[in-house]
């Protein structure tokens, strides 16, 4: 009796979530570990809380599937599926399953474990997202570089020399788009971003920002208070952080965007600014991640690397990309230390 105690006992304080259910989906025993990957807080509210396994199954199909392996082959191996929780979240789980039937060859139940794959279930779409946006982002200004290219290549005297310009005009801002991207996925790939090379020296941050809204189309408000720009830092990457929150600012933020740079103590503070809405806190961190764009629906696509890019960079240069909610606009704030900081 006690050899069955203790082995009840260590079933419960497994790590792994484990489970015994019966042909029609009654849950027969579970432990701690299922019980909280399930999203509750002990085996008793699990139990009270759910009938049949079949309600925790996002896809019910999922269940259909499940049942038709385990019950032709005897085994589940490793089958990823997806399951509700009681808050309305989500968990994709690995599931290896056995049937274990009785005397006469009929099923008594089946005795499983699952494993939490969340993670590697969005890691992977993230990737594959990724895969589809990055040649998405690149296929347009390329195409648009084509077109230009063969028209000017084909017809260049039919063209008068404001129509040439404009087209070479053009095909650079497209090239720059192209290359920009390209250098954010150059940075992004570096598993150690210490790698990353930066050279830092004296400039005025006001002429990269002015060399950023050269290219752009938007109109795009630009004031610099105080009498001092001037950091230390590299200015090709901080041309480089400047487009993409200014990018940003574009696709996801409100119709109206302003640019100020204003020295702040030991620090010049460059701040891109829309009237978008205010980004929930508790999404500050995640925006910042790779591959992240925000929850707001009907976005364009986007890599979602140039945030994330930013912030790495800023660190980089001993500087930092923060969000604050100001007077009504959504700003993205990026601090670089003043020249005069590095002289003292």
């Amino acid at each position: 009796m006690q050899r069955i105690e203790e082995l009840k006992d260590m079933f419960r304080r497994m790590p792994v979530a484990l489970y015994r259910t019966s042909a029609d989906g009654e849950i027969l025993a579970a432990n701690t570990a299922l019980a909280n990957l399930l999203g509750y807080d002990s085996v008793e509210t699990m139990m009270d809380g759910l009938t049949t396994v079949e309600s925790v199954y996002v896809d019910p199909r999922q269940r259909s599937r499940w049942l038709d392996e385990i019950s032709e082959a005897g085994i589940v191996n490793e089958l990823d599926v997806e399951l509700k929780r009681p808050d309305g979240t989500t968990v994709w789980v690995q599931d290896t399953a056995r049937v274990i039937r009785d005397p006469n060859g009929r099923i008594a139940y089946f005795e499983g474990a699952l494993i939490d794959q969340t993670d590697k279930v969005k890691a992977q779409r993230a990737r594959d997202e990724f895969l589809a946006t990055v040649s998405h982002e690149l296929r347009n200004p390329i195409a648009v570089m084509l077109g230009m290219g063969e028209e000017l290549a084909n017809n260049y005297d039919t063209f008068s020399d404001e129509d040439r310009r404009d087209m070479a005009q053009l095909i650079a801002r497209q090239a720059d788009d192209a290359s920009w991207l390209i250098e954010d996925l150059l940075v992004a790939s570096r598993d150690d971003i210490t790698k990353v090379a930066v050279f830092s020296q004296d400039f005025d941050m006001t002429k990269e920002a002015e060399r950023v809204l050269e290219v752009s189309d938007q109109p795009i408000e630009f004031e610099v208070r105080g009498e001092e720009s001037s950091v230390h830092a590299d200015p090709r990457r901080t041309r480089q952080i400047i487009r993409n929150l200014v990018s940003n600012a574009i696709r996801y933020g409100g119709g109206q965007i302003f640019i100020r740079i204003e020295p702040i103590g030991d620090r010049v503070e460059l701040r891109v600014c829309d009237s978008g809405e205010i980004i929930p806190s508790q999404e500050l961190e995640r925006i910042f991640e790779p591959f992240e764009i925000g929850a707001e629906k009907g976005h364009p696509k986007s890599v979602g690397l140039g945030l994330s890019v930013a912030r790495k960079l800023a660190r980089l240069m001993d500087g930092d990309l923060t969000y604050r909610h100001q007077d009504g606009f959504s700003c993205f704030v990026l601090s670089l230390p003043s020249v005069s900081e590095t002289r003292s």
